[in-house]
């Protein structure tokens, strides 16, 4: 009975320091990956509120390997300052910031997201949970999808990324890709989304094509980008043609 009272006492102790283990390293990790608050912490008097303008998006048609980028914007529409307490990727395939974004009320940001397609075929939903401090919606999930290497797409591209190669520093880079309609129809190219601001101008040689008809479309760089790499991309479609949308990388390096 003694042996079995004691061999009891110690599978205990080695469950017990096995789960501190466990939860220290959980600890760790939410350290390490993000700027994390407890959500029971969370002032459920704040007024902080969160208002995205989506929270789900279409990347349409990716060629395999790129990778592609997509901006969730917000706005703290509440009068207390709003606090992303952690940004959580469901997949390592998707890359953002994880630290804490801090916005002021009536300002906005958005939480930029960076999808690689390499290890994907076919159609793809993914998804990032959000944590803030707004008691009204503390918890949201942000969610895209695309089709890797569709192959009933029907607005073909060449090359399958603009790269911009070396842009010297304090010049307008400039790179051109050619967009093909394949199908048996006349077709208008609308841009959905392009990369913000004044960052890259682009300018579509003709935006309505005639069956197997080729445009040329062109992009310029900014000439006051700060050196290094850089990674955007751009989404375009035929006007009303449901699955037409293509997504296409921009990348390239502003040397010093």
């Amino acid at each position: 009975m003694r042996i079995f009272k004691l061999l009891i006492i110690a599978i205990t102790v080695l469950f017990l320091g096995s789960s501190l283990v466990f939860g220290q390293i959980e600890k760790e990790e939410d350290k390490a990956g993000s700027q994390w608050i407890d959500p029971a912490k969370i002032n459920s008097k704040s007024k902080a509120r969160i208002n995205f303008e989506h929270t789900t998006y279409d990347f349409g048609s990716i060629a395999k390997g790129a990778r592609v980028t997509h901006n969730y914007w917000f706005e703290n529409t509440g009068s207390d300052t709003l606090v992303i307490t952690r940004i959580k990727p469901t997949c390592g395939c998707t890359s953002t910031r994880l630290k804490g974004i801090v916005v002021s009320p009536g300002e906005r940001s958005s939480i930029d997201i960076v999808f690689d397609s390499e290890k994907f075929n076919g159609r793809v939903t993914k998804s990032l949970k959000i944590e803030c401090n707004d008691p009204v919606n503390p918890y949201l999930d942000l969610r895209f999808r695309a089709v890797i290497n569709n192959p009933l797409q029907i607005l073909e591209y060449s090359p399958l990324q603009i790269d911009f190669q070396n842009v010297p520093a304090g010049t307008k880079g400039k790179a051109t890709i050619n967009l093909t309609n394949i199908d048996t129809t006349e077709s208008k190219i609308i841009i959905i989304e392009k990369p913000s601001g004044s960052f890259i101008k682009t300018e579509l040689e003709n935006n309505i094509l005639k069956p197997e008809a080729t445009t040329e479309m062109i992009f310029i760089l900014a000439d006051n980008l700060e050196p290094g790499p850089f990674l955007t991309s751009i989404s375009i479609e035929i006007e009303n043609k449901p699955g037409s949308r293509i997504t296409i990388p921009i990348t390239g390096t502003i040397g010093e």
